[in-house]
């Protein structure tokens, strides 16, 4: 009797962990970036600066962004749910850019240190 009961819970488990092991678990598809934008002379972040990101350079002095954002208090701006890809990113007021690296599933911080003069487009 023992046999049966413990071969029967055997079976229910197994199939209960077969079925249902996607359920819980979640596979990365997306990465997040915070670009933070530091003034390199005086080394204080910017806050209130708009920044854009793109999928080339080209894009990006184009103005074909993935998406933009306003940098917070300590200079961030936090972009999330981006593609795995090469992201170039620059800011509204200053001449400066740079790129990452995005990879799924990491949670990633560059900073990007302006240092030519101010500069309204």
């Amino acid at each position: 009797m023992r046999k049966k009961i413990f071969a029967v819970f055997s079976v229910v488990t197994f199939s209960c962990l077969v079925l249902f092991s996607g359920c819980t678990s979640k596979n990365a598809t997306t990465g997040t970036l915070t670009v933070m934008v530091v003034d390199y002379l005086t080394n204080v972040p910017i806050p209130n600066e708009l920044v854009y990101i793109a999928t080339s350079y080209q894009n990006l002095q184009n103005h074909i962004w993935v998406n933009s954002l306003y940098t917070d208090a300590n200079g961030k701006a936090f972009f999330r749910d981006l593609t795995p890809f090469v992201m170039y990113y620059d800011t509204e007021h200053w001449e400066n850019y740079g790129a990452i690296q995005v990879y799924a599933g990491i949670d990633q911080t560059t900073i990007l240190y302006v240092n030519t003069p101010f500069v309204k487009k």
